[in-house]
């Protein structure tokens, strides 16, 4: 279910999606902040034939995914909430949080949920497997349309690269992503993804070819004519990708501080 969210353009709502089976539920992202959040998740729950809320899963912490999940929780606080160990302690406004590692399976009624670290959005992102069904939700590693975002400072471009390539090799036959329709074409929204990332890092290099570049510098050849208000995440995206490269030892930073300049490796 798509629910209002203070997220980034052009969604404006999460989504929360509920497992069910034999009476047991689960909730994963209760991200909305707003007031009827809670009663229309429970609402969908008694829909399903949940009696009892045995958990709520987290994909990844930011705030458009966990903004509700105090006011779904409140008087139900022996029901844990799963999150990978990297980002655990950021859950701090309920009781009842759970780390929830790689490969791990929780019995929900008659399903399985199976995590599996997805890192890229954000150090623990988590994908949820659910039962043998071909069916994973993914969080932000991808969106409904378009692309996601991954940027400094809990960007990474590699791992993301690494996590689209596992979830591809494992072949699920939907994907329900954190904003947007659910996409029905899995790998082929997992390939371009991957694409996506690898034409932006094109572009850079190409960009570096031609000229030693600062961050702005850089940002308005890849991005000409943004408005204002997308800079700073334009530029964020950038770091991330340059971070990578730099790795690599593609690119040189020539600057004090992260706005550069930056250089092809000769």
């Amino acid at each position: 279910m798509a629910l209002p969210s203070r997220t980034l353009p052009p969604f404006d709502t999460v989504n929360t999606y509920l497992v069910a089976a034999d009476g047991v539920g689960a909730v994963v992202d209760p991200g909305s902040p707003e007031e009827d959040a809670p009663a229309r998740i429970r609402r969908a729950l008694d829909h399903a034939g949940v009696r009892l809320l045995k958990a709520v899963f987290l994909t990844h912490t930011h705030p458009d995914h966990v903004a509700g999940l105090a006011a779904l929780l409140l008087g139900e606080e022996s029901v844990p909430v799963y999150v990978h160990p990297l980002e655990a302690e950021r859950v701090t406004d309920v009781a009842g949080v759970v780390p929830l590692g790689d490969g791990r399976g929780i019995v929900v009624g008659g399903a399985v949920v199976r995590a599996l670290h997805t890192p890229g959005h954000s150090p623990g992102s988590l994908s949820y497997l659910v039962d043998d069904d071909g069916i994973a939700l993914v969080g932000d590693v991808v969106a409904g349309k378009g692309s996601t975002w991954v940027g400094v400072p809990e960007g990474d471009v590699s791992a993301y690269l690494d996590s689209v390539a596992r979830l591809r090799a494992l072949g699920p036959r939907l994907l329900g992503p954190g904003h947007g329709a659910v996409v029905r074409e899995a790998d082929r929204k997992l390939a371009d993804a991957a694409a996506h990332r690898l034409e932006r890092e094109r572009q850079v290099l190409q960009a570096l070819t031609v000229d030693t570049l600062d961050l702005p510098g850089l940002r308005e050849r890849i991005y000409p004519d943004l408005p204002e208000a997308a800079r700073t995440l334009a530029e964020r995206s950038l770091l991330a990708h340059l971070a990578k490269l730099m790795r690599e030892m593609k690119v040189v930073h020539l600057g004090d501080d992260e706005q550069g300049p930056y250089a092809l490796r000769r």
